[in-house]
């Protein structure tokens, strides 16, 4: 049995990777700063401050995982433009000392390194689909960070032979992502009108944004492909190759609920550098693993008010 090291196990996208790991035989253990994680699917949590040189040394000595997965980030692109200094730091030395590990110990672990499709930057519509050739053009802190932590891996891969994968993963949502990214806020919103927490009115930023959104479910099954199939030191766009309108989507969650809001553009919720759509091509991931995105955006959608009804109805409008 394989044994894997999850990082940022207190995120959204751990629980749904645990699983998927856990259902093919690996003995996952998981890490974050925090205290404790309750995830089932977990053999054994660690609380470890990754950007400690030391302490990620003693952790992995520890441990001795032959497969790491970096999932920890600070992962909100809004979040980064006021806090880049919080955002570089936080999302740069984590990689940089777990790669440091594998060139100095010489230790055989296939490293995982969970990135954005964001790196692309603004493009226009003749750009599109995005191709791994195309180089990464960052328009915001978050972006410019996993840029620059997809580069320390491939040099890390290419001088010192650290078995690193880079993804660059589009858009991806699900129950349990908080409500400060674009879906969730219409899921919840949605859902507190169903459940009459507030009047019937959505605030909105700009709906004509078009983004490729892939489910959690499939990232994870993405991420586990390409543990086992990637090729070292390579990157894989993760995504749909499909992009969707905001206000379709917003219009489908509508229609999900059976509720007929009025929509409200809040200049809050409205990014400056936005890229007007992004949009994926999948095929070398496709090509090398065989993964492609199978869940229907209905579904994701369906799930998304799932999940906020239930939280809502045991938290209140106060919840998570």
């Amino acid at each position: 049995m394989k044994r894997v090291l999850v990082t940022g196990c207190g995120g959204f996208v751990s629980p749904y990777v645990t699983g998927v790991l856990a259902a093919r035989g690996y003995e996952v253990w998981g890490v974050d700063v925090r205290e404790d994680v309750d995830d089932p699917s977990l053999y054994r949590y660690v609380s470890c401050d990754l950007s400690d040189k030391t302490a990620v040394d003693a952790l992995l000595e520890t441990v001795a995982p032959a497969v790491l997965v970096h999932l920890a980030a600070q992962s909100s692109a809004g979040r980064s433009l006021n806090e880049p200094f919080v955002t570089l730091t936080r999302n740069i030395l984590p990689v940089l000392n777990i790669l440091e590990y594998g060139r100095t110990r010489r230790r055989s672990m296939r490293i995982l390194a969970a990135g954005s499709g964001d790196v692309y930057g603004p493009v226009e519509p003749r750009d599109l689909p995005l191709g791994e050739s195309r180089s990464p053009n960052p328009a915001n802190p978050y972006a410019l960070s996993k840029a620059i932590q997809e580069q320390i891996c491939a040099h890390y891969a290419s001088l010192y032979g650290v078995d690193a994968v880079m993804t660059r993963s589009f858009n991806h949502t699900g129950g349990g992502q908080r409500d400060t990214f674009v879906l969730p806020s219409f899921a919840r919103q949605i859902a507190e009108i169903r459940l009459a927490l507030r009047e019937p009115r959505i605030d909105v930023g700009d709906l004509d944004l078009k983004r490729d959104f892939t489910d959690v479910r499939d990232v994870a099954e993405a991420y586990a492909a390409l543990i086992e199939k990637g090729g070292r030191g390579e990157v894989y766009n993760v995504c749909s190759g499909v992009s969707w309108a905001l206000r379709e989507l917003l219009a489908k969650l509508c229609e999900i609920a059976g509720v007929e809001p009025q929509i409200r553009v809040d200049p809050k919720r409205v990014r400056c550098a936005e890229a007007r759509e992004l949009r994926g091509d999948p095929s070398k991931i496709e090509r090398d693993t065989g993964w492609r995105a199978r869940t229907p955006i209905g579904a994701t959608l369906e799930s998304l008010l799932e999940f906020w009804k239930r939280t809502l109805t045991e938290t209140g409008p106060r919840g998570k």
